[in-house]
């Protein structure tokens, strides 16, 4: 059996992006890069990106992938910066990629798009964002919204020092101030890092399922079902509520800490071409004191410049793998982080909602007299029945879940998430 790195096996994770009910083509993208190497994943981690691209025609499809393929890059390559710079700045680069290609080509002139990038380092949780789409985190029946909304009702929201889940109802929900590419003089948020605990789990969205889907019930499914089976149904969910925009998740759960013991014991393990220095600086440094007791003074000074160049080489070399971006580097917290807060326990009112789903999503089979048999949805709604029954809403809620996927899947003849 191939042998997984500890800091590979430390999360699971899935995704999975829907063109929606009403849409014709999908504007949204994702992209993540995990870490293959351990020095990879001590300077840069695994990251995760979404957008929501928007402009006509195609353009926003542009944005949106132009924006995730150029984050993944520009992170990769930024080594010289701690993480959390170089994720913000990997965001501007991204920005100001979109805004040239708007202004060379009158088809993508305006085109921008959300972004919501977050890597899982040693220190913790990093994010960069810029406009709706947004990032949760679900840690012990509570979600916590980590990134603010760039739109309308959240600036409206907090001019007037008003609670950002319970918005006024008279301000349109839709009109985002600040973008990707057509924004001027942009500013990225930054957030984190924020601690990971195992168990944690982190969910990125664009507006397609925050605006159909209440946090409460993001975080009640995202905790009792696995990442591939949140993500297909909370997708579901959206699209069963009218589906109005495109929608894109992906889904993070921290299932081990062992990424982080292995990457503090291979960090404080020296690097061979560090070894190698200090043989040479010490064969060198013996040279120099046999050159001075011999009184050769042209020898001591080649010497000891090659000794002084070798200890040089050591020290950076040294300084760059273990104190530069080092687990035990000391980095401040920025940002706000959570803007908002919600229980997500789970309880009778998500289980009554996905029974009446299910039951919604039969009666349309029914009403266009479509040819669906299904024995093992028909077992997850008895299941789910019998849990409810006796007050068992985690498991009432896995089977009534798992039976509109199962459903949804026939209907649509599309496919379930990858995942990893």
């Amino acid at each position: 059996m191939r042998n997984i790195p500890q800091w590979k096996k430390s999360i699971r994770y899935a995704y999975m992006s829907d063109v929606g009910m009403r849409r014709s083509s999908n504007q949204d993208y994702y992209g993540f890069q995990i870490a293959n190497t351990i020095h990879q994943w001590l300077i840069r981690g695994h990251l995760f990106v979404v957008a929501d691209g928007m402009g006509a025609h195609a353009a926003g499809e542009v944005a949106s992938k132009m924006a995730v393929d150029t984050v993944i890059q520009s992170y990769t390559k930024r080594t010289s910066e701690i993480p959390i710079d170089a994720l913000a700045h990997a965001v501007m680069d991204a920005h100001n990629r979109i805004r040239e290609r708007g202004r060379r080509e009158d088809a993508f002139h305006d085109m921008g798009t959300t972004c919501d990038a977050f890597a899982m380092i040693p220190q913790g949780l990093i994010i960069a964002h810029v406009g709706d789409s947004r990032v949760y985190r679900i840690r012990a029946n509570l979600i916590e919204q980590l990134t603010f909304d760039h739109s309308l009702v959240w600036e409206i929201c907090e001019a007037n020092k008003l609670p950002f889940d319970c918005p006024p109802y008279h301000i349109p929900k839709n009109q985002i101030t600040r973008s990707l590419g057509p924004t001027e003089n942009l500013v990225v948020d930054v957030e984190g890092p924020h601690r990971i605990y195992v168990g944690d789990i982190f969910l990125s969205c664009s507006d397609g399922l925050s605006g159909q889907v209440k946090d409460y019930e993001i975080g009640e499914i995202a905790s009792v079902l696995q990442p591939d089976i949140a993500a297909e149904t909370l997708i579901n969910i959206a699209n069963l509520r009218g589906g109005p925009d495109n929608t894109t998740i992906l889904i993070v759960k921290a299932i081990s800490d062992a990424a982080i013991e292995q990457a503090v014991d291979e960090s404080l393990t020296m690097p061979l071409r560090s070894k190698f220095l200090i043989l040479i600086a010490s064969i060198l440094t013996a040279a120099l004191f046999v050159a001075l007791f011999q009184g050769n003074f042209l020898l001591s000074v080649v010497t000891g410049s090659i000794a002084a160049a070798a200890a040089i080489c050591f020290f950076i070399s040294t300084q760059s793998y273990l104190l530069g971006n080092s687990p035990f580097a000391n980095t401040e917290v920025k940002g706000n982080a959570p803007y908002t807060n919600t229980i997500c326990q789970p309880d009778e009112k998500l289980t009554f909602s996905l029974a009446k789903l299910l039951a919604d999503v039969r009666q349309a089979i029914k009403d266009n007299a479509i040819e669906i048999k299904s024995k093992e949805a028909d077992d997850k709604e008895q299941k789910a029945l019998t849990a409810t029954q006796h007050h068992h809403y985690t498991e009432a809620i896995q089977n009534y879940s798992i039976a509109i996927n199962l459903l949804m899947r026939e209907i649509k003849k599309g496919s379930s998430p990858k995942i990893n």
